[in-house]
């Protein structure tokens, strides 16, 4: 089981494109550097999910 990540944390959200050809959904993956580089945190249908989602992970006072 990863360890927590130290604080500050640091998250950047990454629009993806998912689906066939022609076809596409926009997703929005929450990512961080804590275990590895580029690891996936969680993934959001909309980016104000996604944003909300970063500001939690970020807060420090949420341990």
């Amino acid at each position: 089981m990863p360890t927590k990540p130290p604080y500050p944390r640091e998250a950047r959200i990454v629009a993806v494109e998912k689906g066939a050809a022609g076809n596409t959904v926009t997703w929005y993956e929450l990512r961080a550097d804590h275990p590895k580089p580029d690891t996936l945190i969680s993934e959001h249908k909309t980016e104000a999910e996604a944003q909300d989602a970063k500001a939690r992970y970020e807060d420090a006072d949420k341990e």
